[in-house]
């Protein structure tokens, strides 16, 4: 039987050097060199033979790569894309006419990722190849934010939304169905867990177990910082307000970032792995994509590496945001 494990991560938390350490060991699955300046690991984030129906092998010339070729055997899938493209394009219109007229700006970067809609139209017909969770998301967090409440959906974009979903989750299951029919295991890191940002209504394999990160108010500040900082959006009083406020912080269970770890089997702590360099903490991951033994013979090494990552993450935020530096050192 094939097994089924997914961490989830957030943005900024280090999913990428994580992918390298705890689920491949070396730097064999390194799709791109280290970018020493940001502290940026570029790794494969999915472990499993069930590569072979990725997007891009798909896409291979056949004359090189016959024997990688992967088709969907699913016609009702091939059909049903076909129906909810336009539903997608419409739904994309929805949100952004309502953040437009909310005076919302910048609306095509960052929170509102409407180049990631963008690809999950594009592409609707081979959603179900791979994780795009990264990509769906984006037509379902902006949902949750403040500027939404009950009465500001009307029923018919409730009917698209819920057509969407159960699309997505179709997807979704088919992929799992085909690892549980070649018993290819699939260990993966993601963003969030696949309730939030595939459908509510997916139905995960019978086999799978799953594990989320956890932060507290102030680790959600700093992570926010590093992703500003390693997309170049920072500038040295981005932090100030956030800094400068009173109020107080936000408990883990009711930050938005953790609504992964509600619905997963374990957690782990993102102060505990790097600001205190935990190691049961970290054996934790190791242990969850099996990998315990080979944590146990290196220990000493691997503890050494991760404090050297945030170490140097650190010196990235003292050097580009020194108020949020001298916070976190309080």
């Amino acid at each position: 039987m094939a097994k089924f494990r997914e961490f989830y991560v957030q943005p900024g938390a280090g999913s990428n050097f994580l992918a390298g350490k705890c689920l491949w060991q070396d730097a064999s699955n390194e799709f791109a060199p280290k970018d020493v300046s940001q502290n940026e690991f570029f790794f494969d984030r999915v472990k499993s033979d069930s590569k072979v129906m990725s997007y891009d092998i798909r896409n291979s010339d056949p004359r090189i790569e016959v024997a990688k070729y992967y088709d969907c055997p699913d016609k009702s899938i091939l059909s049903e894309s076909a129906r909810i493209k336009p539903i997608l394009i419409e739904l994309d219109k929805f949100i952004c006419d309502f953040y437009q007229a909310k005076g919302t700006e910048d609306l095509d970067d960052g929170v509102f990722e409407k180049d990631n809609r963008k690809t999950v139209i594009d592409n609707c017909a081979h959603i179900w190849r791979e994780d795009f969770s990264i990509r769906t998301h984006a037509f379902w967090h902006l949902f949750d934010e403040a500027l939404f409440h009950g009465n500001d959906i009307s029923e018919p974009v409730v009917q698209q939304i819920r057509e969407v979903e159960d699309y997505f989750a179709k997807c979704r299951e088919y992929y799992y169905d085909e690892c549980e029919r070649n018993n290819w295991d699939m260990f993966q890191i993601g963003h969030a867990h696949p309730f939030i940002s595939t459908s509510p209504r997916l139905k995960l394999p019978k086999n799978m177990i799953t594990m989320a990160m956890e932060m507290d108010a102030e680790m959600n500040m700093y992570t926010s910082a590093l992703i500003d900082i390693k997309m170049h959006e920072y500038t040295e009083d981005n932090y100030v307000i956030l800094i400068d406020e009173n109020d107080e912080p936000m408990k883990s269970e009711n930050l938005f970032i953790n609504k992964s770890v509600k619905l997963s089997d374990s957690s782990v702590s993102f102060r505990k792995i790097y600001f205190e360099n935990n190691t049961e903490e970290v054996r934790k991951m190791f242990t969850f994509f099996d990998n315990e033994d080979y944590f146990d013979k290196n220990i000493v090494q691997i503890m050494s590496e991760f404090r050297q990552y945030h170490d140097d993450n650190m010196k990235l935020v003292q050097k580009l945001t020194p108020k949020l530096y001298s916070k976190l050192n309080d």
